[in-house]
């Protein structure tokens, strides 16, 4: 009888790779295909074996251990990615290839007091899944996220793969937004996103939504990034939709709302000819009798209105439409 485990792909040597089970172990498989950071399902005998096969197992095994005790334990703790959360506390997850959390960084003044009210060494090595849920509920005890809906929260996922960047990323955001009262974006960004973020001061999450609210404003070159990156997630949420929806064409054709109630819907401009104001219009068909015109709109008894001019069919005279 066999049972199924979780295990990660630490290690690939040609046909076969060494998983680390949740249970701490490392096992050698078959390389499917795998990558690196892989979860993967394998199956373990809940059985005794015979004790040749179990021999071969065990140095199978050893050989696993010794080609993984140097390696496969640094490469669990090597660097992988970065994960950010933004409301304005700014902070930032080291992760390493099993989205494990390696260190926990402030990434602006606002986010130390909030680190200070979590145990650092208990998020090491937990998921960044875990890490983010006891960071939001900090946040929470902090002040923050007090409003009964849209409370805006930023994260960013950085990783070995944009693959597995775009997993992660999909990931948290499914997560967090199970807290009714957030509103989540959720982003995969590159390496070189995240260096860039950094050399501004700030995060890669943060850098990001202020580059569409620069983007939606409609005067990128007064645009001020760098006060912009000083503000609240949510300040800047709000700023964002407020642009877009000033300089959002209505009809596609680039007009504003106010320029489009002065037109028509089909693009056709209406002229009208202005009239001296002494000028008298003749209505077509108005007969002029004794020299003296009609009033306009007043009926002549002896020369009833005629037909419609431009010789329209009027509704109802049964005229029938063209086939």
């Amino acid at each position: 009888m066999k049972r199924q485990s979780n295990a990660y792909i630490v290690e690939l040597r040609g046909r076969f790779a060494a998983a680390l089970t949740e249970d701490g172990r490392f096992v050698r498989v078959r390389n499917k295909g795998y990558e690196i950071g892989q979860a993967v399902r394998i199956e373990r005998s809940a059985q005794p074996a015979r004790r040749r096969a179990q021999m071969t197992a065990l140095a199978s095994m050893a050989a696993g251990f010794l080609m993984l005790a140097l390696g496969g334990f640094a490469g669990y703790r090597a660097p992988a990615g970065v994960v950010s959360l933004d409301v304005n506390p700014s902070i930032e997850y080291t992760i390493n290839y099993f989205d494990r959390v390696l260190e926990v960084a402030a990434v602006n003044e606002d986010a130390v007091p909030v680190l200070s009210q979590i145990d650092g060494d208990s998020l090491r090595y937990q998921s960044v899944d875990t890490a983010i849920e006891q960071t939001i509920e900090a946040l929470r005890g902090s002040g923050y996220l007090l409003e009964e809906t849209e409370n805006d929260v930023v994260i960013s996922s950085s990783s070995y793969s944009a693959a597995h960047a775009e997993r992660l990323a999909a990931r948290l955001e499914e997560q967090t937004a199970k807290q009714k009262d957030l509103t989540v974006v959720s982003i995969s960004v590159s390496k070189s996103d995240v260096e860039a973020a950094h050399a501004l001061g700030t995060s890669a999450g943060k850098l990001y939504i202020v580059e569409q609210l620069q983007k939606s404003s409609g005067d990128e070159k007064e645009f001020d990034t760098e006060d912009w990156l000083k503000k609240p997630v949510r300040e800047i949420m709000r700023k964002t939709q407020e642009e877009l929806a000033l300089n959002t064409p209505q009809n596609g054709e680039g007009k504003s709302e106010k320029e489009d109630r002065n037109e028509p819907s089909d693009g056709a401009k209406t002229t009208v000819d202005a009239q001296p104001p002494d000028a008298t219009v003749q209505p077509e068909g108005q007969q002029e009798q004794d020299g003296e015109s009609q009033p306009q709109g007043t009926p002549d008894p002896q020369n009833p209105k005629q037909g419609s001019p431009g010789g329209g069919t009027k509704p109802g005279s049964g005229g029938s439409p063209r086939g």
